[in-house]
């Protein structure tokens, strides 16, 4: 098999000669966004990029703690797949010295893109989106919680200092430089580094740019902070909601239209909170598709301890001007944009992205309306004030948020014939163990007493 630009990958393969690499790692994320590899060693570079890591499909029909779900699409007798490198994204891994590590395209055994590959659908939508006459420049802010472990080897808050301190920074500053460092290298931009709400929480904004890089840095900046963490003695938990008591982590995605090449912002104008008409259009089909979105971005049954009314995570389908409490944020500090404020790092980030960008091209296209902004804080908004606003809830639980995308063609659509209907199987599995789960909670509560 060869990929597509046989010259890119002779010229990616030269370059990590010269970088003098002992061992490459070919990286593809599955649709509950893992990091799943081969390495490769120096002797079959040459080899491993111009064909690909070899991989059965059936990885992708396994849940995130390794069980393959009930009835798999993918099994033993449905072949594989090859990652193919993406030149753009060969970088060193700084903390394994002679490691190099590349993001890479799945194609099928005959050469072609697989339409299972997230990356891909993701790219699809961005192509979609500049056919329109636009592309779109994206950050992420991922917040995570540093945990060490007690005298009894329980998980307990890294550090007990207070949201936004000087402490939280000075206590973590070895870790958090050696992460600077290491992102920096990896070709990774960090906007700023601060001290969340939670005890031991922290978040890093990193730079807006290409929707696909974007996800990419994402995802290895949580590969970067989970291992200095574990050489720190930490652990470094991006869940949702780890505890009921604690501060829950989310990925919050900050989006703003440009025109075709980069050059012209499209988000400003005179309309509504200060946006262009094509961006309130585009946000007017964010919010149409909202509750599919919330689906891909957060589809695991811990997403929904997390999205809750009054915790400074959204629980209402909404948009208004540095509202916190709402889906879709127009931040007033610096250039319009919006953020989707329900992500978390459950979700795999090429496939939220390519439901956003979806749903933006779709109010795009049908030129929709966003409404009114919200007002207030709608956390603490009583039934009454919810309804007089217009103001919906979000998917209360995993079963609808999974019920919301199967229901929704247009995401659907996007995320394509493999992706979608596989992240659906994947996360129903995961949704229908833990219900027959026995909880210690249930027996705390019902064993003595029925």
């Amino acid at each position: 098999m060869m990929a597509a630009d046989e010259t890119a990958l002779r010229s990616l393969a030269r370059r990590i000669d010269a970088g003098g690499f002992t061992g490459l790692w070919i990286v593809f994320h599955d649709y509950s966004a893992r990091a799943c590899a081969k390495w490769i060693p120096a002797s079959g570079f040459h080899s491993a990029v111009l064909r690909g890591a070899v991989f059965a499909r059936a990885n992708l029909n396994f849940t995130i703690d390794d069980h393959q779900v009930e009835n798999p699409r993918f099994g033993a007798d449905t072949g594989d797949f090859f990652a193919v490198p993406d030149p753009d994204t060969l970088a060193p891994i700084p903390y394994r010295p002679g490691i190099a590590r590349v993001y890479s395209h799945l194609h099928t055994e005959d050469g072609d893109h697989w339409e299972g590959c997230a990356r891909g659908r993701l790219i699809a939508a961005v192509d979609g989106l500049k056919e329109r006459g636009f592309t779109a420049q994206v950050a992420f802010e991922p917040e995570f919680t540093l945990f060490r472990p007690d005298e009894d080897g329980l998980p307990v808050p890294g550090d007990g200092s207070t949201m936004y301190s000087v402490e939280r920074m000075d206590i973590q500053h070895r870790l958090l430089a050696d992460i600077e460092h290491a992102l920096g290298e990896q070709g990774v931009d960090i906007v700023q580094i601060g001290s969340e709400y939670g005890a031991g929480q922290l978040e890093i904004n990193l730079g807006h740019t290409h929707p696909l890089k974007a996800a990419d840095d994402t995802l290895t900046l949580r590969e970067t902070v989970r291992a200095l963490a574990r050489e720190a003695g930490l652990h470094a938990s991006f869940m949702p909601k780890p505890f009921e008591q604690a501060a829950g982590n989310g990925l919050h995605m900050h989006l703003s239209l440009w025109n075709a090449d980069g050059s012209e912002d499209f988000s400003s104008g005179d309309g509504q909170l200060g946006l262009s008409g094509e961006m309130e259009q585009f946000m007017a089909g964010v919010l149409e598709h909202g509750r599919a979105i919330c689906g891909v971005a957060s589809p695991t049954v811990n997403s929904y301890k997390r999205l809750q009314p009054a915790s400074w995570a959204p629980a209402h389908l909404s948009y208004g001007f540095e509202n916190r409490a709402a889906l879709v944020r127009v931040p007033g500090s610096t250039r319009r944009r919006i953020e989707f404020r329900a992500g978390d790092h459950t979700g795999n980030p090429y496939l939220a992205l390519t439901a956003l960008i979806a749903a933006g091209i779709d109010g795009l296209d049908r030129e929709l309306d966003p409404g009114p902004p919200a007002e207030g804080d709608l956390g603490h908004a009583n039934v009454q004030a919810l309804a007089e606003q217009g103001v919906r809830f979000l998917p209360r639980t995993a079963g609808e948020a999974l019920d919301a995308i199967e229901g929704d063609d247009v995401v659907m659509k996007a995320l394509g014939p493999v992706c979608g209907p596989e992240l659906l199987r994947v996360k129903r599995h995961e949704l229908a163990r833990y219900d027959r789960h026995v909880s210690e909670w249930e027996r705390d509560v019902f064993f003595e007493r029925v």
